[in-house]
């Protein structure tokens, strides 16, 4: 390996280290101990994984399937959305019990987040929550494998991409319990959504029973319209300790998702519809 190389390596590698120092220095107002957990507390790590999957999504992906047949998926696809159905329930119901124990204005004060104490397992639950975003890029990869690349919209990787990096940003920079209300909206339609992922895979005798897509599409809007009330309405009002960061950060995002998901519905089903009805 030439001089040349090596100090090229050395460069790069110095910049992504003064990058992973500086971004420490913005991004540690969170609590002391949850900035310790996996995919908290690496500061490049989450825009790595989530640079990879667009690069694999566009490029490697497509590329390694060019000449393949497509492959069948069926089983690992039904125990995926089952598994994110069943993670995705077993954090909301651990959240929906325990928090009356403490209540909510506790938790949404801000309290210290330590071991053994009930505002752990809350705080636990919503980072679980975090990790499965980043699991959820393999509804993307089985999209590939079947090529089912018409499938892979816009709007499906620029949801998969955003997500992770904003769940990071909250969570190292929050200490407010007031971001779980998004969390909980959004794990309600998850739910719902792999149910239907589960049974779509089940195979096309279950299309009779898939009628219901559109108002999927529908509820994902509702949510994003709740979270936009709750951040800018809501919470302001609700006495929690917020960083105003937090707030436009969730705002911004959930106008620009209703946005997009309005575009794919719009273009989706009542152009369908125009069409059935012509």
């Amino acid at each position: 390996m030439s001089q040349s190389t090596v100090e090229k390596i050395s460069s790069v590698w110095q910049f992504f280290k003064d990058l992973d120092e500086g971004f420490g220095k913005y991004f540690d107002t969170g609590d002391p101990e949850v900035r310790t957990w996996f995919l908290v507390r690496q500061n490049t790590l989450p825009f790595l994984l989530c640079g990879l999957y667009v690069i694999f999504v566009k490029l490697i992906g497509p590329a390694i399937m060019r000449n393949r047949k497509p492959l069948e998926l069926r089983t690992p696809m039904i125990i995926f959305n089952l598994f994110l159905v069943a993670s995705y329930t077993i954090s909301l119901t651990l959240f929906f019990i325990n928090v009356p124990t403490l209540g909510f204005k506790t938790f949404c004060h801000g309290t210290r987040v330590r071991k053994g104490e009930l505002v752990y397992l809350l705080v636990r639950c919503c980072w679980f929550v975090y990790i499965l975003k980043y699991i959820e890029f393999l509804d993307t990869v089985f999209f590939i494998l079947r090529k089912k690349e018409n499938l892979i919209t816009n709007l499906h990787v620029i949801h998969h991409t955003i997500v992770p990096i904003v769940g990071w940003i909250m969570i190292r920079t929050e200490r407010s319990g007031f971001q779980s209300i998004p969390v909980i909206l959004n794990g309600i339609v998850h739910i719902i959504m792999y149910t239907y992922y589960g049974l779509a895979a089940m195979g096309p005798h279950m299309r009779k029973y898939l009628w219901w897509k559109k108002y999927l599409t529908i509820l994902q809007m509702v949510q994003f319209v709740l979270v936009v009330l709750f951040v800018m309405v809501i919470a302001p009002m609700s006495g929690c300790v917020i960083m105003k960061s937090s707030l436009w950060i969730d705002a911004i995002c959930a106008i620009t998702f209703l946005v997009l998901f309005y575009n794919f519905y719009a273009h989706t089903f009542t152009k369908k519809e125009k069409s059935k009805e012509n």
